[in-house]
Formats: C-alpha cells, sequence, structure tokens
C-alpha cells in the first residue's frame, strides 16, 4: 500500500510536472554496506581489501601502458600547425598529438559531411611580449589546432562559415577560438571560386583551426566538446543542412582510447553544451517506426537511455527534479511535412504515457536543441525529445508510451485536427 500510495502522489507529482531544469549537488548514493558479523568474515575482508588493491595497480600499470604505446602520441618534429612559431614568436613543444582520432565522420545531409582528420596541442614559451594577451598575459600558454575535411557529394555548392566552438569538460567557460594562428594558405577554401565560404559539389575541402587556452585552463581540461555549425544552401542561412557537428577530442592517449569505444549521443543539449555527462544505460538506434498525421510523416527513428551527472556549472539546473541520481531518455524523430501547411518546430509538443494512466511527462525544452522556424510543405527535419527522471522512479516504471503531437503553427493554434500519433518504447 504504501509503494502504490508513493506512486500515485507526491513520488510522481514531482517527476511528472516537469518544466524546467534546476539543480542539484551531485551526492554519492551508494549505500553502506551491511553489518553483518564482523569476526566471522575478517579474513574474508581482509583478502577482499588485498585483491581490490592488486586490481587498482594491474589497470594503473595499464593506462600506463597505454600512454606509452599509444599510436596516436608523434615525435617532437612533427608540428601539425607550424605557422604558430611565427604568429607568437616563441618557442612551440609538442604535447600531445592524435594523427587518428577515430572520431565518426558526422553526416550534416545525404552527401554532405564533415571529419576531424587529426589534431595537436603545442606548448608556447618565450612569445613576444605583445602576443602574451593571447593566453591571457601570461608567460606560457597552449594552442589547439585540428584538420578538418567537408566532403560536399551534392549536385550544388554549399555556403559554410566553419564556425565552431569548443566547450571545457565541466562546461564552465568556451574557449577562444584563434584564426591568425593559422596560416591562410591552410585555412578551409575552394581553390575554384573567390567566395571564402562556398565549396563546390562534388568536392573535399580541407583546412585547420585553432583555439588558445592558457596554463590553467589546459591543466583542468581533459577532454572538450567541439561544436561546429552545419553549412546551408544558397548563401542563406535560414537554410541549414542537418544538425551542428559534435566531436569530443580527449587531452590524453588513454582519453583517445576511450572515446574510440564510447557510445555515440543523440545530440542534445546535453552533449552539445556539455551540461551533463552521460553513461549509456540501454539503446535502440534502429526502431524506424512510421506514423502519420494528415500528410505528416513522423518516424522514430530511435531512442537512447542514459545516467546522467550534470557538470558543474549546470548542476543548479536540476534542483527541481529531487536529490539524484538522474536518468535521460533522449528520443530521435526523422518529420517529413507532406501536407500543405507549415507547422512549428518549436512548438511541436512531446509527451510521455507512464505505465499506460500512471501520470505524464512533457519533454524538457531546455535539454533539447534549439530550434526556430517552420518545417514547410516538402521540408523535412530531425527532432529529439528529451525527458528526465530521478533514477529510483525510473526503475519503477514498466511501460512507456511517447506520444508526438498535436503540430501547429508559428501563433500555437493546433493544426490537423489536434491530431497526434502515439509510438511504444522498448525500455529494455
Amino acid at each position: 500500500m504504501m509503494l502504490k500510495k508513493m506512486m500515485t502522489t507526491s513520488v510522481f507529482t514531482a517527476l511528472l510536472l516537469l518544466s524546467a531544469c534546476g539543480n542539484t549537488e551531485n551526492e554519492d548514493s551508494a549505500k553502506p554496506e551491511k553489518q553483518i558479523n564482523k569476526v566471522a568474515n575478517t579474513e574474508i575482508e581482509k583478502e577482499k581489501e588485498v585483491e581490490e588493491k592488486v586490481e587498482e595497480k594491474v589497470e594503473e600499470k595499464v593506462e600506463e601502458n597505454v600512454e606509452e604505446t599509444d599510436d596516436t602520441i608523434v615525435s617532437a618534429d612533427e608540428i601539425l600547425n607550424p605557422y604558430i612559431a611565427e604568429a607568437t614568436g616563441g618557442d612551440v613543444e609538442i604535447v600531445f598529438s592524435s594523427t587518428k582520432p577515430d572520431l565518426k565522420q558526422h553526416i550534416f545531409g545525404d552527401g554532405v559531411s564533415i571529419q576531424i582528420d587529426e589534431y595537436q596541442i603545442v606548448h608556447v614559451t618565450n612569445m613576444n611580449e605583445s602576443k602574451k594577451y593571447e593566453f591571457q598575459d601570461q608567460d606560457e600558454g597552449y594552442v589547439l589546432t585540428y584538420k578538418m575535411t567537408l566532403d560536399n557529394q551534392l549536385n550544388e555548392d554549399v555556403f559554410f562559415n566553419a564556425s565552431s566552438m569548443l566547450l571545457s569538460d565541466d562546461a564552465t567557460e568556451n574557449l577562444y577560438m584563434k584564426a591568425h594562428f593559422v596560416e591562410r594558405d591552410q585555412w578551409m577554401k575552394d581553390e575554384s571560386n573567390d567566395v571564402v565560404r562556398q565549396y563546390s559539389k562534388g568536392g573535399s575541402f580541407t583546412g585547420m583551426q585553432a583555439y588558445a587556452m592558457t596554463k590553467e585552463q589546459f591543466e583542468r581540461i581533459k577532454a572538450p566538446t567541439l561544436t561546429i555549425s552545419q553549412p546551408f544552401l544558397n548563401d542563406d542561412t535560414s537554410k541549414t543542412i542537418g544538425k551542428e557537428a559534435v566531436f569530443k577530442l580527449p587531452f590524453s592517449g588513454v582519453g583517445t582510447k576511450k572515446a574510440t569505444i564510447a557510445p555515440e549521443f543523440y545530440a542534445d543539449k546535453m552533449v552539445t553544451d556539455n551540461i551533463a555527462d552521460k553513461e549509456l544505460l540501454f539503446s535502440k538506434e534502429d526502431i524506424n517506426e512510421e506514423k502519420e498525421i494528415d500528410g505528416v510523416k513522423v518516424v522514430l527513428n530511435g531512442v537512447q537511455y542514459a545516467k546522467i551527472t550534470p557538470t558543474t556549472a549546470h548542476a543548479s539546473r536540476f534542483s527541481n527534479f529531487g536529490e539524484g541520481p538522474f536518468v535521460a531518455l533522449t528520443a530521435k524523430f526523422t518529420v517529413k511535412n507532406n501536407s500543405d501547411f507549415s507547422f512549428s518546430k518549436f512548438l511541436i509538443e512531446k509527451k510521455l504515457i507512464l505505465d499506460q494512466n500512471r501520470g505524464t511527462v512533457r519533454s524538457e525544452g531546455m535539454l533539447e536543441p534549439i530550434v526556430s522556424g517552420d518545417i514547410k510543405p516538402g521540408d523535412s527535419d530531425e527532432v529529439l525529445g528529451v525527458f528526465i527522471f530521478r533514477e529510483d522512479e525510473f526503475n519503477l516504471l514498466k511501460e512507456l508510451d511517447l506520444q508526438f503531437g498535436p503540430l501547429k503553427d508559428e501563433k500555437a493554434k493546433m493544426l490537423f485536427k489536434e491530431k497526434s500519433v502515439t509510438f511504444k518504447l522498448p525500455m529494455k
């Protein structure tokens, strides 16, 4: 009875009426071990401690060997971006290089993609006095240079600003891009035309970009998030192709190897803005179930469930969810508008129905990608829905249905007779 009462009153009331992110301090949710007969188990506990210490030593040795033998570390004479020395007047020493980062190619849309080919961090010392401002007036600093390739296999030119953002692990700061630390000949450009941001059909284009860091920033940052804006058509920034590209750039050999086996998460704001770190619990990314709302095709591509830990900069946004740990559900949709009406991307309703009639949870817009404008007749777009639970409450759930719609115009007027579609979600 107590369990039933809990699920029908205060616990799910707090969960189901989510409307904005708040804050919570990350707290250790581990429970103390049960008190048992300590005398009888003294020897067992001692053996257990010895085993744990041995395991720790083995793990340390494995990581040490990875750093020593990792083939992503290159010799000191292979500087990716020699122009840094000229731009700063300083001495340049390689700290870390990833010549084969194995970062998955990002597909903006059919025929258009971008890839990080390699990246490198150098330590700059003994620089010209006038260049110290590049590193917040310090005597030394670090520069990250990455090489990227844009591939355009469309039958038309695309336009690409290569705008990017490098966000620290804890999301407390954006690092500063330093385009002038890369020689102009090494910028990404199309030699066949004079328009800086125009890239011809059927071509591949490679160039470099750089970011500066202070010593303190470099020592603190382990794996920042690099976000690169999407290309667009007809030199019209409102006609973007796909979604922005997001890459994790580990700053160590061990981190690089871990990144190669890490799951690729859907690009919600927890990922793109480093709002929370994710640990995948379960995913099914090949659902591709299709339903229709009066000519609007809605395809549920897949779902991902992840245990999340808010980053330092955003912990305060989760307080309304209560105490952690938390579970995030991110659902990915493809929407194709074959109707005669436009509808607002921002006003698409998404909600979960819990165990058929236990309650509902609306999507958490603060954690979804920023969207604007309409999906017009003939257009298609990707839509993400994000939902947050407390882990203990999520574990009580047996069945989840996701309702997509109703759809609205830019003035919030309901369209298509207020119809919606519902998908049953896999949970394990």
